[in-house]
């Protein structure tokens, strides 16, 4: 054995439980006596973390609070749009928006105002409306919201940033319909504009997607065979 051992790593002493039992104790009159010294601080802290606590507490019960009244209105919302009060459902939802931002119902409430103002012709109100929630196409209420605006895109004459949307929409949305209408979407738009072989690409993307006894699966085939034929 080496008679070389280095610096540490010798066996060490073992702590004797009364010393440590001391100090213990005397840590605890060290605390004790600070807390008589500092009394005043000491009731300031308590004060301060109550005060917290209670403002940790009414912050969850407005959120709650909020959250319920923001579901409520966008359904009597929603039922009077049902009825056919568009202008005033309109109206309501701008400030509905105002009031609920943050909620859960917000983004819901987007919607439902871009498709009224999308229905009067207005498509640069309703782009606006939907351009805050259309990039998270991942998530199922995005992705709605980004098929909204890459018609209303269309309408309004930009088609290539409804193609780049329903290109978005083809290789990110979770729901299986939203990729197989953007799929369809796109290499119609692609075939509009000349592009025939894309348009194939999307449409042999399309019928992967499609089960063997869908019924459009024939349509989509022959659409398919048409733009093959162009390109021949």
């Amino acid at each position: 054995m080496s008679k070389y051992r280095k610096p540490g790593t010798g066996t060490p002493k073992p702590e004797d439980p009364l010393t440590r039992e001391d100090a213990f104790v005397a840590r605890t009159v060290e605390v004790t006596h600070w807390a008589q010294r500092n009394r005043s601080l000491v009731t300031l802290g308590a004060v301060v973390a109550a005060l917290g606590a209670a403002a940790l507490m009414y912050y969850r019960d407005y959120r709650e609070t909020l959250t319920a009244t923001a579901a409520a209105q966008l359904e009597e919302l929603q039922q009077r749009r049902e009825m056919g009060d568009l202008e005033g459902v309109q109206a309501d939802l701008e400030l509905y928006l105002e009031r609920f931002s943050g909620t859960p119902f917000a983004d819901e409430a987007r919607v439902a105002l871009a498709q009224i103002s999308a229905d009067q012709g207005n498509y640069d109100a309703a782009a606006e409306v939907l351009e805050p929630i259309a990039g998270d196409v991942d998530d199922p209420l995005g992705a709605q919201a980004a098929v909204l605006l890459a018609a209303v895109s269309e309408d309004a004459g930009r088609a290539t940033l409804a193609e780049d949307l329903y290109e978005r929409l083809a290789d990110r949305a979770e729901l299986d319909f939203q990729v197989r209408d953007a799929l369809a979407q796109g290499a119609r738009l692609r075939e509009a504009r000349g592009d025939l072989e894309g348009a194939l690409e999307l449409y042999d993307r399309l019928l992967a997607e499609m089960d063997e006894v869908d019924p459009e699966r024939g349509l989509i085939e022959m659409r398919r065979a048409e733009v093959a034929a162009q390109v021949r």
